[in-house]
């Protein structure tokens, strides 16, 4: 989950009474580090990392930030400082939220010249908040598909029509989900973003659209005489939920300029909803879903020419987007995927670059264990399960990013790997979060995609602490 704050006037010291002086005391000390309170512009996080929006980044101290206990690393990426503190983010964050700040200046602000962060900046902000949701139902779909694999539970049962139920329904209405959000990132009003979104998914277009083809006819509608507004199925579908948002966010302070003060209240949200939905499934909707045929035509097109090549360069740069903070930038393609192919080849190599970062770490315990402290070798251990967990912040930046050898062998293990997995159509049917415990979500295409899945993360893990082992010298970083 990802927050924000931007504009609370409450003193640290007035969040943290009841914390330990030493608790108090690291926060301080990181807002310190920052350049001080008047210096953060905003603060928001994920699932593992403080993100803070600096009004002048070059008053962080990046060695004193390192240097606070429960601080696992930094990264300065994407026009942001991001502090990893790992599965603890939330008590930081909850603590720090009262941190005041210098400005309310929109969460995502756009930068001259930097159009790949500020892109990148958008789709960590959008996607962020919404996996847990999209992870928790594709889960429930996974889990469904192993225990009517393995003949725990008939897939003719209610129990099985009732959960596949509101699964799915979770990625039908992933358009209001990802738009909530994208609200956050645009800053405009979270509910006109969703009743926009809502008019997208229409039932009563839906159903206009089926009766006009079962009827032979064009689907589409004329509204106001003159526009015509194709009718789609906007079902799953992320790009048109995220330009509607945007068209809202452009169009709600050109409509509010010529309401009078008394009238706003009422007559800018009917304008604002009003006229962008017309736009939006007249022109920016359909526009969206060319994209994202578009988007998936070009990774179809890479599987094509050479499916061992595209899982290698995938593998390899796994474990770096993770560590500058732009792997969020996966999802998109990947739930683009699902909606036009029904499975996706990409998501498996995420869990293989996770596997393979546990692997290094793990080799990186076992050859450091007898030298260090038995304190240094608990957290080195420690990261690498939680690795194996899904959660691979801990292990990058307390471990394998001070042995960039070992990351590199993690990297070329997720690479090797998954040009095998792709080459062999290892694959996914809906979103889940890349760790073990998601691999039953694999029999949903049969016990051979599963054993295949099986393999892969026991394989890259082993290579990972293979190839770790035989050279990386944890003497020398």
């Amino acid at each position: 989950m990802q927050l924000t704050e931007t504009n609370n006037e409450v003193d640290l010291s007035v969040r943290t009474p009841s914390r330990s002086d030493s608790f108090s005391d690291k926060l301080q000390g990181l807002v310190d580090a920052l350049g001080g309170n008047s210096n953060i512009v905003n603060i928001t996080h994920c699932m593992t990392r403080l993100r803070f929006k600096l009004a002048d980044e070059s008053l962080a101290n990046k060695g004193t930030l390192e240097a606070i206990p429960g601080v696992k690393g930094v990264v300065l990426a994407q026009g942001q400082t991001q502090v990893v503190i790992g599965v603890d983010v939330e008590k930081w964050y909850n603590a720090l939220s009262g941190v005041s700040t210098s400005n309310d200046e929109p969460v995502i602000e756009a930068e001259k010249g930097k159009l790949f962060q500020n892109a990148m900046r958008i789709v960590a902000g959008i996607f962020g908040p919404v996996v847990p949701a999209i992870a928790g139902a594709g889960m429930l779909m996974g889990l469904l598909s192993g225990l009517i694999a393995t003949n725990v539970i008939s897939e003719s049962s209610d129990t099985v029509y009732f959960f596949r139920s509101i699964s799915t329904a979770v990625f039908f209405f992933l358009p209001m989900l990802v738009s909530f959000s994208a609200a956050k990132v645009f800053k405009v009003n979270e509910y006109i973003a969703l009743a926009v979104s809502s008019a997208m998914l229409a039932p009563k277009l839906v159903d206009k659209a089926a009766a006009l083809k079962a009827a032979g006819e064009v689907p589409e509608l004329t509204v106001l005489g003159v526009v015509p507004v194709e009718l789609l199925n906007y079902g799953g579908a992320i790009v048109p939920a995220i330009l509607a948002v945007w068209v809202l966010s452009k169009v709600t302070p050109f409509v509010d300029r010529f309401v009078p003060s008394s009238a706003k209240p009422v007559f800018t949200p009917l304008l604002a909803f009003t006229v962008t939905s017309t736009i939006v499934l007249s022109l920016v909707a359909p526009a969206g879903m060319w994209l994202s045929n578009g988007a998936g035509w070009v990774v179809g097109s890479l599987l094509e020419i050479s499916p061992t090549l595209t899982g290698f360069i995938f593998g390899l740069t796994r474990p770096i987007t993770i560590v500058f903070g732009i792997h969020h930038s996966m999802t998109p393609i990947s739930l683009n995927n699902f909606a036009l192919y029904g499975k996706d080849l990409l998501m498996p190599i995420m869990c293989l670059g996770n596997l393979a970062i546990a692997g290094a770490t793990m080799a990186v315990w076992y050859k450091q264990r007898k030298n260090v402290s038995k304190e240094q070798s608990s957290v080195t251990v420690g990261s690498g399960v939680t690795a194996i967990l899904g959660i691979t912040e801990p292990a990058l930046f307390g471990v394998l990013t001070k042995y960039t050898k070992a990351l590199f062998m993690a990297s070329l293990a997720a690479g090797i790997v998954g040009a095998i997995s792709v080459t062999i159509d290892t694959h996914l049917t809906s979103y889940i979060l890349s760790s073990v415990f998601s691999l039953p979500a694999y029999l949903a295409s049969g016990t051979q995609n599963f054993v295949q899945a099986v393999f892969g993360v026991v394989g890259v893990f082993a290579l990972a602490f293979t190839l770790t082992m035989l050279f990386v010298d944890v003497n020398d970083k």
